[in-house]
């Protein structure tokens, strides 16, 4: 597949980019600042632009297969709607996080809300923007990322509330679960829960 990957200077796009191009895809990476990818080996192309530019975005999207959005948030899903209606590609995974429709365990999810509101009622915005659109849209909700090595599994359910899994989900592993969403066309219209492994 050709996949454009949005936000793959951060610390999960960066998985994104590696491990989409040792899956064999055509990686396009778009960042604000590409000079961060420099040694960057396998990439088709890289494209410089800030992902709530339309003119940029829609530059980046021509010609490819799907998106990976390795950043969420409402600006960046109206540019990326736009951009992909007008481009003709459908295929657009997300990144969201669990807390967004969590109610337990309460303790933790009203903590995340207290100190994070204001991002997570951006997150679901972006979240019904997505839905609402024509596009070939999957959101993946992320529970506590971290930096520590990859377990290459990952615990995916469909409900509000964890049916199990880890809190901490490594971002190599979170990145393994976007492109594994990406791929699979029976994800497409649902919103699913990636976990840590036990």
């Amino acid at each position: 597949m050709k996949i454009l990957v949005i936000g793959s200077t951060g610390r999960t796009g960066r998985h994104v980019l590696a491990q989409g191009v040792q899956r064999g895809h055509e990686i396009t990476a778009f960042a604000r600042r590409p000079e961060l990818l420099a040694g960057r080996d396998g990439l088709a192309a890289v494209h410089q632009g800030d992902a709530r530019d339309l003119a940029a975005v829609r530059t980046a999207v021509h010609g490819q297969d799907a998106v990976i959005a390795a950043v969420g948030g409402s600006e960046i899903a109206r540019t990326l709607i736009a951009a992909m209606r007008e481009s003709g590609v459908r295929r657009v995974v997300m990144t969201s996080s669990r807390s967004v429709p969590a109610t337990r365990p309460r303790l933790p999810v009203t903590l995340a809300w207290l100190f994070f509101r204001e991002a997570y009622v951006d997150l679901a915005r972006a979240e019904g923007m997505l839905q609402v659109s024509d596009l070939d849209w999957s959101v993946a909700r992320g529970t506590m990322l971290t930096d520590k090595p990859g377990a290459g599994r990952v615990h995916v359910d469909f409900e509000a509330n964890a049916t199990g899994g880890a809190m901490q989900l490594s971002r190599a592993d979170y990145a393994m679960a976007l492109l594994d969403t990406a791929e699979d066309p029976s994800l497409i219209g649902k919103a699913l829960g990636v976990c840590g492994p036990k």
